[in-house]
């Protein structure tokens, strides 16, 4: 029977960091995705939607970025040389996932401070536009197109200002919670960042 021991699990975890990101990676691009298109219109209410959505993609691209660097820290440590490298390797993975939960809770922290200032936020005006755009079922009237510039008042007359408002909290409470969620999955990886970084550090090279 095969023991599994201290450097096997430190083995099949490094070999699996990849696609232990892929949750983070993924979700921060669709939420990115999500408040940078489907609510655009927000930014130029001066919600700072848009910005939490760049955030977000920042964010996919670090986690992305930290798995990578995972995928070569999970090979053999051949000499002295590919120690050095593997040492810088697990470094740099180290302030990327660093980076990555300042913007992760900055993202968080946003999130929540913009949901709270919608209640007194006009919303810059455009509550028909914004209504009509994340309109899903189809219950908006007289939204305008590129063919014409309706007034705000007259589109989308069936959601009041409450409703779009309680639309977009919960769009921002959703934020706030994936945040959360990817703040564990970054203190995790920064865990296993310097657990490893010990494993590299204490390694030996044997040569017969």
């Amino acid at each position: 029977e095969r023991i599994i021991s201290s450097p096997i699990v430190q083995s099949s975890t490094e070999r699996n960091i990849p696609a232990w990101l892929a949750l983070p990676i993924v979700g921060s691009c669709i939420m990115g995705y999500i408040l940078k298109n489907e609510t655009s219109t927000l930014s130029q209410a001066d919600s700072g939607v848009g910005w939490v959505g760049t955030m977000f993609y920042i964010t996919s691209g670090m986690f992305f970025g930290a798995a990578i660097l995972g995928c070569f820290t999970a090979t053999s440590v051949y000499n002295q040389r590919d120690k050095q490298r593997k040492k810088a390797a697990v470094n740099l993975f180290i302030l990327m996932i660093i980076i990555t939960i300042f913007l992760v809770g900055a993202i968080f922290a946003n999130s929540l401070v913009y949901s709270v200032g919608l209640v007194d936020n006009d919303l810059g005006g455009m509550r028909g536009t914004i209504a009509c755009r994340v309109d899903t079922a189809n219950s908006c009237t007289s939204c305008s197109t590129d063919d014409d510039n309706l007034d705000e008042e007259i589109q989308c007359v069936e959601w009041s200002k409450q409703d779009v408002t309680k639309i977009l909290q919960t769009q921002l409470k959703q934020s706030a919670t994936v945040a959360a969620i990817f703040l564990l999955y970054a203190f995790s990886a920064l865990r296993f960042g310097f657990v490893l970084r010990t494993h590299v550090s204490m390694y030996q090279i044997d040569y017969l």
